[in-house]
């Protein structure tokens, strides 16, 4: 018994006696004997939990007599509502239900007999409170017999047919366990829904749904079982249209997956074949799947309409796991071919060496029969090479992210080459800039033997690109053809070596177009396409406008080291006294000005052997054709006017300078003797605009250029004045 103003629950009482011998009938007539468990339903307990020893007793009841046949407690009377009972009010195994729903757990008028007059106001059951929320699901615990729980053998058969008849409505499988002798009265909380009447342990079955605390689990009327079947069918369509549309969310995001797949796999296979048309090399690949992993959708699960799970499937996340996997990898063999172009300045080995189908470089393959030579297959990156005249550093010339750099060999020569140098710079405006600079370099040529001899520009290589032959002088000629191009960021050197002729500049731009095919597109640079080489002034040297040593011959081969001072406006040019005027003071001119280049390191050469230049500059071209002209007569009419001298005419020079200036001019050579000595001179007069170019060179008898190396000396004379 549980102490006044006590929290802990209070425990069940036996039976009031009213009689000692008999007990009393009527509807409040006690069919057990006070040593016996109360088969009475939840109801009843509840109501005899409500009692206690300071109620008032119960009014006489006019219908009390005798008892002679035990009846059941009266079970309680739910009042129906206007609206349908909702599927958790009182039925088990029911789908919940809006809180809104429940109704009062107030007990219901018993049904056992007709004749039973209505109860007395209860006053020990005040209402039970609504649920503000749904009913937690739960098991109910295991049945352990109450130690206080009376003996079998206590119970009567009386006992054991009211007990039947009390848990009659729900019918369970009652396995029988032996039960612990009673020592005492049985607590309240021990006389669950598991247990009968004889104190017997019944497996209880576990419901899907609780009741609210206090309410009686009885059978429905039938109005609310036509609301308990609305309800059902109700919770069975909003299930089956949340499983719908879990499976319609599913289908369109497995859709959206394996069309990223595809276009994924569809990339891999264009780079695949790209590799694979390339030639050599492992081609790159990235692993895509064919097709979308499988994955199993969970089989659907039951739920109430309040609280039905969002349906959800693997297959969408794995998808998209291998699209990303496979990007990945594609990004990955982007950045591993850019590395093939990592690397220092021009010349400083700084990877090893390594083969791509992906290869920035010329290879074997790319040069097939040009020059009608045997190419050696190369694969490096960082060949300590540097092309002809190009050098790896110069003056303003920017360093390079990155170079790579290789030379293919012929079989069989120490000579004949390709040397290739690309360098990779931050951006495209400091390429150009190092585009301009490397021309520069190549229409300079500060390697003693090299001549000058012609140039190309190339067109539908690159962003730009342009040719220069050279020949190095030495005991055997070397030709080489330099091709110097830009494409994006990159600046590609290109020197081709032989030593029979030149390789002419349209055949080495194809080659050179293979490779850069591999380098090329969107913010690459162009890409080949119809290339074309058209003859054109060597690139501007340095000082521009003036002839520059590699302009000049060397007479006597691997020998010889020409040499230049820099331009001055002081003129010293006595000329070859057949001009007819002086030289230095000619008048009408808006400048003048001289530039001298001499032969140095050839025993052979004449002293003080070398070619000055002087340009005589005009405000209109006539005034400076009108000099020319001048010049023109009195020197092949000297032989007329001075008995000592004798005048050759050489050959003519004509063609076209930068700007497409168009650039004529004569050749001579004047000899003049004395009683002691004999003096010879080259002469040349060439028109350029508004500037007229005076050449004037001092062979000997047996020193001296050919007339082919004298035209070609007047001509580049003539086309260098146009580029400044």
């Amino acid at each position: 018994m549980a102490q006044e103003g006590s929290s802990a629950p209070r425990r069940a009482l036996g039976p009031l006696p009213e009689e000692p011998d008999a007990p009393t009938g009527g509807r409040f007539g006690r069919a057990f004997s006070p040593d016996e468990p109360s088969p009475l339903t939840s109801t009843g307990q509840l109501r005899r939990l409500a009692a206690s020893p300071s109620s008032p007793a119960s009014p006489v009841d006019p219908l009390d007599v005798r008892g002679t046949t035990p009846v059941p407690p009266p079970a309680p009377v739910l009042p129906e509502p206007e609206s349908a009972l909702p599927a958790s009010a009182g039925r088990r195994f029911s789908a919940s239900a809006e809180p809104s729903e429940f109704i009062s757990a107030a007990p219901r008028r018993s049904a056992v007999s007709v004749s039973s007059p209505p109860s007395p106001p209860d006053a020990f059951l005040p209402p039970s409170p609504r649920p503000s929320s749904a009913s937690v699901v739960t098991n109910p615990p295991a049945f352990t017999p109450s130690p206080f729980a009376p003996s079998p053998a206590a119970s009567s058969p009386l006992a054991s047919s009211a007990s039947a008849s009390a848990v009659g409505s729900y019918p369970r499988s009652v396995p029988t366990a032996p039960t612990a002798p009673s020592s005492g009265p049985t607590p309240f909380g021990a006389l669950g829904e598991g247990v009968t009447g004889a104190g017997t342990p019944v497996a209880s079955t576990p419901s899907s749904t609780s009741t609210p605390s206090g309410t009686p689990e009885e059978p429905l009327s039938r109005r609310g079982q036509k609301a308990l079947a609305k309800a059902e069918a109700r919770s069975a369509a909003q299930a089956k249209k949340a499983e719908d549309a879990a499976a319609a969310e599913a289908k369109k995001a497995d859709a959206a997956a394996a069309a990223e797949a595809k276009k994924a796999g569809a990339a891999a296979r264009k780079t695949e074949a790209k590799a694979r048309r390339s030639g050599k090399g492992t081609p790159v690949a990235a692993a895509v799947p064919s097709e979308p992993p499988a994955a199993t959708t969970p089989p659907p699960v039951a739920a109430t309409a309040a609280e039905e799970p969002r349906r959800r499937t693997a297959r969408p996340a794995l998808i998209i796991m291998a699209a990303v996997a496979a990007v990945v990898l594609l990004v990955a063999a982007g950045v591993w071919v850019l590395s093939l172009r990592s690397g220092a300045p021009s010349g400083t080995p700084t990877v090893p060496n390594t083969s791509s189908a992906l290869d920035p470089l010329v290879t074997a393959a790319d040069l097939g029969t040009v020059g009608d030579v045997t190419w050696t297959e190369a694969t490096g990156t960082a060949d300590a090479v540097t092309p002809t005249c190009l050098p790896a550093t110069g003056s303003g010339l920017p360093s390079p992210s990155r170079s790579a750099s290789r030379r293919v060999p012929v079989a069989g020569s120490d000579v004949d080459a390709l040397v290739q140098v690309v360098d990779t710079y931050a951006d495209e405006a400091t390429a150009t800039q190092a585009y301009g600079l490397r021309l520069t370099q190549a229409g300079t040529c500060s390697n003693d033997a090299v001549w000058i001899t012609g140039a190309s520009a190339v067109t539908g290589l690159a962003d730009s690109a342009e040719a220069v032959k050279l020949v190095v002088q030495d005991q055997a000629s070397v030709f080489h053809t330099l091709l110097i191009s830009r494409t994006g960021r990159s600046v590609s050197l290109v020197d081709l070596a032989t030593s029979e002729s030149a390789v002419n500049a349209l055949d080495v731009a194809t080659v050179v177009g293979k490779a850069l095919s591999r380098q090329c597109g969107g913010d690459l640079g162009t890409c080949p396409s119809s290339i074309e080489a058209t003859t054109e002034v060597p690139p501007a040297g340095d000082p521009a406008g003036w002839l520059v040593e590699a302009d000049l011959p060397r007479i006597t081969l691997g020998t010889g080291r020409w040499g230049a001072t820099d331009p001055f406006t002081t003129l010293t040019i006595p000329g070859s006294q057949c001009e007819g005027i002086n030289l230095e003071t000619v008048s009408g001119t808006t400048s003048a000005a001289q530039r001298t280049l001499l032969l140095a390191d050839d025993e052979s050469a004449p002293q003080g052997f070398g070619v000055d230049m002087v340009v005589y500059t005009f405000g209109a071209a006539d005034d400076a054709s009108s000099l020319s002209a001048k010049l023109t007569k009195n020197i092949s009419g000297c032989s007329d006017r001075a008995p000592t001298a004798t005048v050759a005419d050489g050959p003519s020079a004509k063609g076209t300078g930068a700007a497409d200036t168009a650039v004529s001019g004569s050749t001579w050579t004047v000899t003049q003797k004395t009683a002691t000595t004999t003096v010879v001179y080259r002469v040349a007069v060439i028109t350029a605009g508004t500037r007229v170019v005076y050449l004037l060179a001092n062979p000997s008898s047996d020193y001296d250029f050919t007339d082919a190396q004298w035209k070609a000396i007047t001509l580049r004379a003539g086309q260098r004045v146009t580029q400044s």
